[in-house]
């Protein structure tokens, strides 16, 4: 039979809810503690009473005795005969002052009476003919002192405590698999495609569980549709790596075949060639990045000594087009990681900024310690005084081959596909990148966080 998630929270709700009304009822009672055991015993000892009166005129003292005793073997409970202040009629004295006392206050007013004894209460019952029945009964048992107004802290503590344990078992039964999803749902945003959820929560019957089913039909679909994306991109860059070998080949035959000067034509060509290799291999770099199939290996790393090998080699370039690259702050930082892939991430930023930044300016960049939520990061920021970049676009130029106003891009370099690159660098190596215009108009920055090693 199907357990629906409705049924579950009915019943548990309609247990609890009974349990607590349950409590409070007995809550509500105010019982006397000798009123239970009078309760109990009160008819019993009466018919007793009765037939010990009929035994004694019959039979006399020692039959009463024997009577009383065997009501007390199959009862627990002293009993005895009384007539007016006479009695016990058995012969038995063992009797206390308040159970006499007890004894002639029922024979004088006519009416049942009751006293507190050693044990429990002592009981007695006017029958007539001025005989009177005295029972010493036991005290209430463990069950019943517990709803005794004595007990009201205790019996609180105890509707407290049920109740906490019914609602403990009720939201662990709905949340538990709640939060199973929720972090299967992340490792899959997280780029774990492979992750599910069947395993989980197969032993159970309800809506959760046809969620966590849903939740695997969905992810199979998407995993499905991206491994044929890259597959496409992967297929694509190989085939076309066959072509252009080829192509330079054949390049290379025409120059020294050529009997004229067709250099110009045959430059152009090269450089095209040679542009379109580097977008074959960028391309597959961003797809095994994207993938999340290229383990890393991660070593410490010192990022200023890397910062400034960049900088230098690029400072170098940068004359050639009136432009310069220059340190402002490099502070010591070491971070764990791939040192050719950061290399290459740093590298892609600053060629980017000295491509746009204006002549006879500088990229100024730097390098800082800094302590964000209680956790040590690096921060490189490089900033040029180019145009920048239009505030609606600034979060779209992470994206490949993506173009601001018809132009290859502010920040994607000569492929399309360099800031990409850069982007899944840092989120592999655990941090952050983000790119905003200067606040007097005056050029872009980009910052990069990265965790700092401790070790």
């Amino acid at each position: 039979m199907r357990r629906t998630l409705f049924s579950k929270i009915f019943l548990w709700f309609w247990l609890a809810s009974a349990f607590i009304g349950v409590i409070s009822a007995a809550l509500s009672l105010k019982v006397d503690p000798k009123s239970i055991s009078i309760n109990r015993y009160s008819e019993k000892v009466i018919n007793a009473g009765k037939s010990f009166i009929e035994i004694y005129e019959k039979d006399g003292p020692p039959a009463l005795g024997h009577a009383c005793d065997d009501f007390e073997r199959e009862n627990r409970v002293s009993i005895y005969l009384f007539k007016g202040s006479r009695g016990p009629l058995s012969g038995r004295q063992n009797v206390t002052f308040e159970g006499r006392h007890t004894a002639i206050t029922a024979a004088a007013t006519g009416m049942a009476s009751d006293t507190p004894s050693a044990r429990g209460v002592w009981y007695a019952a006017a029958l007539g003919d001025d005989y009177t029945v005295l029972a010493e009964l036991p005290p209430p048992m463990p069950m019943e002192q517990f709803f005794q107004p004595e007990f009201l802290g205790l019996r609180l503590a105890m509707s407290f405590i049920v109740a906490g344990l019914f609602s403990y078992l009720l939201a662990r039964s709905l949340t538990r698999p709640i939060l199973q999803l929720r972090k299967a749902t992340r490792r899959f945003a997280g780029g774990a495609l492979a992750t599910r959820v069947g395993s989980i929560l197969e032993i159970r019957k309800d809506e959760i569980a046809d969620l966590g089913w849903d939740f695997d039909t969905m992810a199979e679909r998407i995993e499905a549709l991206v491994d044929a994306q890259q597959r496409l991109l992967r297929d694509i860059s190989h085939e076309l790596r066959s072509p252009l070998a080829r192509l330079n080949v054949a390049l290379e035959l025409a120059r020294r075949n050529s009997k004229e000067n067709p250099g110009n034509a045959l430059d152009r060509i090269e450089r095209e060639s040679e542009r379109l290799n580097e977008l074959i291999s960028e391309l597959l770099t961003l797809t095994l990045l994207e993938s999340g199939t290229e383990k890393i290996e991660k070593e410490p790393i010192n990022l200023a000594g890397l910062v400034e090998s960049i900088v230098e080699d690029s400072d170098f370039e940068a004359r050639d087009r009136n432009r310069l690259v220059k340190i402002v702050t490099c502070e010591e930082v070491v971070v764990n990681g791939s040192e050719e892939m950061l290399l290459r991430a740093i590298e892609n930023v600053i060629r980017n900024a000295i491509r746009y930044t204006n002549e006879g300016t500088s990229v100024e960049v730097s390098l800082l310690r800094q302590e964000i939520d209680e956790r040590k990061f690096a921060v490189l920021r490089v900033r040029d005084h180019g145009p920048g970049v239009p505030e609606a676009a600034l979060g779209k130029v992470f994206k490949p081959f993506y173009r601001v106003e018809d132009d290859r891009g502010r920040l994607t370099g000569g492929t399309g596909i360099g800031l990409a690159i850069t982007e899944r660098s840092v989120l592999v190596h655990g941090g952050t990148i983000t790119v905003s215009n200067v606040s007097d108009g005056d050029g872009l920055l980009v910052e990069i966080l990265l965790p700092i090693s401790e070790g």
